[in-house]
């Protein structure tokens, strides 16, 4: 398995551990909420009984109080309070009708609240005839007795119940509740080792790209080293030895013509190598100026932007700060940057005109090349800034130079120019100075 599809089945067993833990979390958690529910429903019957149950003995208590009083407000009360404990009975009828045992029992309860509140309504209205003795009284509150022992007796049975299905409901609510916690926090860890590992796998791959990315640039700016020794040696090849031919040639021509005055052929030959010396030394100048090893960037930029602007017909306002020789290797990236920005002006921005300047901040310097031209497209410049593409290889290599030295580039274009700002340290990284005075020497 590659690297790519480990990564991959790490981050899809992750998501499925996530989907899954989500799945049993939610069943869990339904399952949690249903199990509460019947635990609140239970609680609901407990509360309706034992509400039935002081309605009953309030019921009993105001038939008391009418049969002493003849009290029509108190007569009132215990019409209410019969009819509230049947009420309360119906009720709870309707909350038990889920539980077969609980329903025999309502039933048996619903007759016997009924014979109660029976005889204690017709203790209540015989009181109100003439007829009424104490001795019927007395009867009527020996049925109310025996039927509340029953009632209350019933009413205990149905409490122990409703206590025995509340004790089974509360612990099932809590195992259900330890269950969702335990499946939540496995699945939670499992997917949080997933994910650690998924995150380790791509900090080694990232880790790779980007010293793959590091031996990319590191190798880009070898070659950009290489090219710039190519360019010297050519540049001493075609002084040293093409030049020196070519020298010879005029003296030996400037010779036969002394001899030979009016000699046409040997005056358009002393012409031709004159041309030929002239365009062999702008050749070489060109590949590496001599200025820039012997007198700094300062003389060789001058000498370069007169030459440009004499060639391209583009004026260049240049400024350049007193700061003294810097390190070689940054005068080198800094000629190079202003060799290729004028080279992009003259080839690409139509630009009427252009303005480099040069100047020290703390311990950097910053070389800035501006044109007037019609700019970069939008596109090509994000291109260039996100991903380095669609751009020719001048911008690239300037950008390599740069960071080499550890330095900045920026650049910036709209539809009246483009702007170039190149910061660089005073002094190049010691690595890099030590290479390029080893391959100098080379």
């Amino acid at each position: 398995m590659s690297p790519r599809q480990k990564v991959r089945f790490v981050f899809f067993l992750a998501l499925f551990l996530l989907i899954l833990s989500g799945i049993a979390a939610t069943i869990s958690i339904v399952n949690l909420a249903t199990s509460t529910k019947w635990v609140a429903h239970t609680y609901d019957v407990k509360q309706e009984l034992s509400k039935a149950d002081s309605l009953l003995t309030l019921t009993g208590r105001l038939r008391a109080v009418y049969l002493s009083s003849g009290d029509a407000a108190v007569r009132a009360q215990f019409d209410a309070a019969a009819a509230g404990a049947q009420r309360e009975v119906r009720r709870i009828t309707d909350l038990t009708s889920d539980n077969p045992a609980e329903r025999v029992n309502c039933q048996k309860l619903q007759s016997l609240v009924n014979q109660r509140i029976a005889v204690l309504t017709s203790s209540v209205n015989e009181f109100n005839t003439d007829q009424s003795s104490s001795n019927d009284q007395v009867g009527f509150s020996g049925q109310n007795l025996e039927i509340a022992g029953e009632t209350t007796a019933l009413l205990s049975t149905m409490q122990n119940a409703e206590d025995g299905l509340l004790k089974t409901r509360v612990q099932t609510s809590d195992r259900l509740f330890r269950l969702t916690i335990g499946v939540l926090a496995l699945m939670f860890v499992a997917s949080l080792i997933l994910v650690g590992i998924h995150y380790r796998m791509l900090m080694i791959e990232l880790g790779k790209r980007e010293r793959s990315e590091a031996s990319a640039r590191h190798l880009s700016a070898q070659l950009l080293r290489l090219q710039d020794e190519e360019r010297r040696r050519f540049s001493r090849e075609l002084h040293d030895g093409l030049g020196q031919t070519l020298a010879v040639l005029k003296w030996t021509l400037s010779s036969l013509l002394e001899k030979n005055p009016g000699d046409p052929a040997i005056v358009e030959s002393v012409k031709s190598v004159d041309e030929a010396i002239l365009g062999t030394r702008t050749i070489s100048h060109l590949l590496h100026p001599p200025l820039l090893d012997e007198a700094g960037f300062d003389s060789a930029a001058r000498w370069y932007v007169e030459g440009f602007s004499q060639r391209s017909g583009i004026p260049v306002k240049l400024t350049i700060a007193q700061m003294g020789r810097l390190t070689r290797s940054v005068e080198l990236v800094l000629f190079r940057v202003l060799q290729e920005s004028l080279t992009n002006i003259h080839r690409h921005s139509k630009s009427p005109r252009a303005e480099v300047s040069l100047k020290p901040v703390k311990d950097h310097v910053v070389l800035c090349v501006q044109d007037f031209g019609g700019g970069i497209p939008q596109e090509t410049l994000d291109n260039f800034l996100r991903k380095g593409t669609r751009v020719g290889v001048g911008l690239a290599g300037m950008r390599e130079r740069v960071r080499e030295q550890g330095g900045e580039f920026e650049i910036r274009s709209t539809s009246q120019g483009t702007q170039i700002e190149v910061t660089l340290p005073r002094k190049a990284p010691a690595g890099i100075e030590n290479e390029f005075r080893d391959s100098s020497v080379a």
